[in-house]
């Protein structure tokens, strides 16, 4: 799992070539892949709050230092969120490929949504400091460029549409997010 992840973070070419030739299953991915590297934010995350509580960002000034039931509630929401943005993410694309000329495929949308947010995972270990987590943003221009050549890769969209896909998708994950998670606080959930 490790290998797979270092070398489509550092070696993406020549590895989606692999995983087209390998084409995992879901199941697979999910267990062997999703399940372990989402744990890594989520637990830098919960350490984090312990360590440091809630900081301005800019200012490094603890705003706020969590008691232990809160910062369980916080690594569990942000390893399900985690997940679940995996699953919105490979939806919009098996959605949006037809529109593109590709196909629609559920086990390669999911294996591009999932191999493609290895960076954002590997990077989570900068939650270990809250505060950090702006500097993950340069690593989601570099994730969506993996999910750019995944689509490719896996025959699910024409190269050059594949931007676009990646895009609309994004929105289409922000968007359903934001419902999901505005539906889940009014329950009192979040």
């Amino acid at each position: 799992m490790l290998g797979r992840a270092f070398r489509v973070t550092f070696a993406p070419e020549r590895e989606w070539g692999a995983i087209a030739r390998d084409r995992p299953a879901a199941l697979g991915v999910l267990v062997g892949h999703v399940l372990p590297l989402a744990a890594i934010p989520a637990v830098a995350w919960m350490i984090g709050l312990a360590a440091f509580g809630l900081e301005l960002v800019l200012v490094g000034e603890p705003i706020r230092r969590p008691g232990p039931a809160a910062i369980l509630h916080a690594g569990v929401v942000a390893y399900l969120g985690s997940i679940v943005s995996v699953a919105l993410l490979a939806g919009a694309f098996a959605l949006l490929a037809p529109m593109y000329g590709g196909r629609r495929d559920w086990g390669s949308a999911w294996t591009v949504a999932a191999f493609g947010s290895t960076p954002l995972w590997l990077a989570g270990v900068m939650l270990l400091k809250p505060a950090a987590f702006i500097a993950m943003l340069p690593v989601v221009l570099y994730v969506a460029y993996l999910y750019h050549r995944g689509l490719h890769a896996l025959g699910l969209v024409r190269k050059r549409d594949a931007a676009e896909c990646v895009a609309i998708a994004f929105l289409l994950l922000f968007a359903a997010s934001t419902l999901l998670g505005g539906l889940l606080g009014r329950a009192g959930f979040l």
